[in-house]
C-alpha cells in the first residue's frame, strides 16, 4: 500500500510539473480549458498573447537565476494587474511549461460592449506595466510583442482546437510586430555602423602597488540619447538582426584607432566575441595597419574574451588563438569565476591574463569563501603564467584585501570611471 500512495504521488507530481510552469507558478492554457469555456459563456472571449523577445541572450550573458528572477517578476505583476484592474477576472496562463511565452484570457462580460476596443485597452495596459518594469530594472535590448484574438464560439467546433487556433492567431500577430521591430532596428543599426556614429571609453587598469595604469580596457558606446546608448543594449539588437559580427569589428577598428594617446608600455584591452575571431582583417588584413598609425604592435593588444559559451568546437578555437599568440597578441579571459569562465577554454587558449569576476570581489574583505575561490584562482594563474586582474573594484577595503592576497592589478570605478583619455597616474575615488 505505501509503494501505491508513492507512486500516485509521484505521478501527481508528474502531471502538476506538465501543466504548471515552476517559476512563474502559472498554469498552461492547455489545463484550463474548462474554465476557458465557462468565460465564453458559449458567446465569445478575447486572447492576449504576450511575447518577450531574446530573453535567450539575457540568459546566456546573465545566467538562468536572472531569466527565471523576471519571469517570475512578470507572472507576478501581471497577476497583480489583473486582481487590481479587473478583480481577478482574467485568466493569466502560460503558453508552456520552461517557456517566456504569456496568454492572458479576457471574460466575455468584460468585452461585451465593444470586443475589440476593450481587448486593445487590456493588452496596452498589461504591456504598460511590464515595460515599465524593464525601465525600472535598467534592462535593455528585451523587447515585449503584444498579438491578441477573439474567440467566438461554435458549438459545430471542439472548444480546445478552436482555442489553440485562437492563440497561434494570436501570436502570430506578436510575431509579426516582432519582425516589423527588427526590421526598424536593422536600419538603425546598419546607418550607426556605416557612420561609426558611436564612441570608444577607456578604463584604467591599475597596478595597486604603485597606483599607475598598467593597461586600459576600450569599452564602446552607443549614440546618446538613443536606444542603443549603452553597450549591452548596442549588442542586443545588434545580435537581434544578424549584425553583430560587423558591429564588433568596426569596434575593434574604432578601439585602435582612438588609442592614439595611449601611453607607451602600457596595454589595450578590446572585448571580442569568440565567433568573430575569425575574421581575416585581424590575422592578416588592414588591423596591423592600422595598429601601426596608432603607434602600436600586436604585442601592445589584449584580445579579452567574452560570451565564451559561444564557443563550441575548443580544439579549432585554440588553433585559432595560437595564430593570434604567434602574431603577438594577448589573450585575457574575462569574467573568471563565474559559471560561463569555462576550464576548457583557459587549457585550449593559455591566456596571458586572468580576469576575476566582479561577483568574487565584492565584499571580499568579509567573505572567507570569496577568499578561497580567489587564493585559488591566483595559484591557476601562477602556475599558467598568467597575470591575475581582479575587475569591478569599487571600495578601499576591497583594494586592501586583494593586495593582502596577492593580487597586484585591479580594475574599477574605485579607480575611475570610462573616460576619453589615458591617466597613468591614478587615486582612488573614494
Amino acid at each position: 500500500m505505501p509503494d501505491n500512495r508513492d507512486s500516485l504521488q509521484n505521478e501527481i507530481l508528474s502531471l502538476k510539473a506538465a501543466l504548471f510552469d515552476g517559476i512563474t507558478r502559472l498554469p498552461c492554457y492547455t489545463s484550463r480549458f474548462e474554465q476557458l469555456k465557462h468565460i465564453t459563456q458559449n458567446r465569445f472571449m478575447g486572447i492576449i498573447f504576450l511575447q518577450l523577445s531574446d530573453l535567450d541572450r539575457l540568459e546566456a550573458v546573465f545566467g538562468f537565476q536572472r531569466y527565471e528572477e523576471i519571469l517570475a517578476r512578470f507572472s507576478q505583476l501581471t497577476q497583480d494587474h489583473n486582481n487590481r484592474a479587473y478583480d481577478g477576472a482574467l485568466v493569466v496562463t502560460q503558453r508552456g511549461v520552461f517557456n517566456d511565452q504569456f496568454c492572458v484570457f479576457v471574460p466575455y462580460d468584460i468585452l461585451a460592449q465593444a470586443p475589440l476596443e476593450a481587448l486593445e485597452k487590456i493588452a496596452k495596459g498589461i504591456y504598460k506595466v511590464l515595460d515599465n518594469e524593464l525601465l525600472i530594472q535598467g534592462i535593455q535590448g528585451i523587447a515585449l510583442h503584444l498579438g491578441y484574438s477573439v474567440l467566438h464560439y461554435n458549438p459545430f467546433l471542439r472548444f480546445e482546437r478552436s482555442v489553440h487556433r485562437a492563440v497561434e492567431e494570436a501570436a502570430d500577430v506578436a510575431e509579426s510586430q516582432e519582425e516589423a521591430e527588427r526590421l526598424l532596428h536593422e536600419l538603425e543599426l546598419r546607418q550607426i555602423i556605416s557612420r561609426r556614429s558611436f564612441q570608444t571609453l577607456y578604463h584604467p587598469i591599475v597596478n595597486m602597488e604603485e597606483m599607475e595604469a598598467v593597461g586600459y580596457e576600450a569599452l564602446t558606446r552607443g549614440p546618446m540619447g538613443t536606444l542603443y546608448e549603452s553597450p549591452e543594449a548596442l549588442f542586443a539588437y545588434a545580435k537581434q538582426t544578424k549584425l553583430g559580427r560587423e558591429l564588433d569589428r568596426q569596434c575593434k577598428f574604432m578601439a585602435i584607432q582612438s588609442a592614439r594617446n595611449k601611453p607607451k608600455g602600457t596595454r589595450l584591452f578590446i572585448n571580442t566575441l569568440p565567433t568573430t575571431l575569425d575574421d581575416p582583417e585581424f590575422l592578416q588584413g588592414s588591423a596591423l595597419k592600422h595598429l601601426k598609425e596608432s603607434g602600436m604592435t600586436p604585442e601592445d593588444v589584449v584580445w579579452e574574451l567574452t560570451e565564451r559559451h559561444a564557443i563550441e568546437d575548443f580544439d579549432s578555437f585554440g588553433k585559432l588563438m595560437a595564430e593570434y599568440t604567434d602574431l603577438g597578441y594577448n589573450v585575457a579571459i574575462d569574467d573568471v569565476g563565474t559559471g560561463y569562465s569555462s576550464i576548457q577554454t583557459i587549457t585550449h587558449v593559455r591566456p596571458s591574463y586572468l580576469k576575476i569576476d566582479r561577483s568574487l570581489v565584492m565584499g571580499i574583505e568579509e567573505n572567507l569563501l570569496k577568499q578561497e575561490l580567489v587564493s585559488s584562482l591566483i595559484s591557476l594563474g601562477a602556475n599558467i603564467h598568467a597575470t591575475v586582474i581582479a575587475e569591478g573594484i569599487e571600495t578601499v577595503r576591497e583594494m586592501k584585501s586583494l593586495r593582502e592576497m596577492g593580487v597586484t592589478f585591479g580594475q574599477g570605478f574605485l579607480f575611475g570611471y570610462p573616460a576619453s583619455d589615458f591617466p597613468r597616474k591614478v587615486s582612488t575615488i573614494r
